[in-house]
């Protein structure tokens, strides 16, 4: 008997690796009590190998997080005390808040938690290694090719 395939697979998810180009990932444990969602850049928290949440300019960004599948409970976010895969190199799948061009620098708005190509702002912050390695639509999965610098510090206007 042949197999068959499904003809309508997504070819990637939010925060997950849409390729397997050469990438790099590290774990920390997620500080506080704020959740943080799938494909969203994460900054070292205040103890040894924990992160948090990006939330201003100014932050040193530890990478973007990664899609869990042994998460102990329902939902697509990590709460305190999860393991939480950051890719510190790749190319990831994340949400797009706004349509965007390939090529162009990839900003994050810590208000609504989606990626955009805007100006920079208070809340949409230009993160340091992270382009879009495709065009995409505005409330859709789009691509982000990220190398995290060192430093890597978020920036806004």
């Amino acid at each position: 008997m042949p197999i068959t395939f499904k003809e309508n697979l997504a070819p990637y998810a939010v925060g997950r690796r849409a390729n397997m180009e050469q990438w790099n990932t590290i774990s920390r444990t997620l500080e506080g009590a704020t959740p943080v969602g799938f494909g969203v850049p994460v900054i070292a928290g205040t103890a040894p190998h924990t992160c948090a949440p990006l939330t201003a300019a100014g932050q040193n960004v530890l990478g973007i997080t990664e899609t869990s599948h042994i998460l102990p409970r329902p939902g697509d976010q990590f709460a305190q005390y999860d393991t939480v895969g950051v890719c510190e190199s790749g190319v990831i799948g994340v949400l797009l808040g706004a349509n965007v061009t390939k090529g162009a620098q990839a900003r994050f708005n810590v208000t609504n938690q989606t990626w955009t190509g805007a100006a920079a702002s208070a809340t949409v912050l230009t993160i340091p290694g992270a382009q879009f390695d495709e065009a995409g639509t505005n409330g859709s999965v789009g691509i982000v090719r990220y190398r995290r610098p060192v430093p890597s510090l978020s920036a806004g206007a």
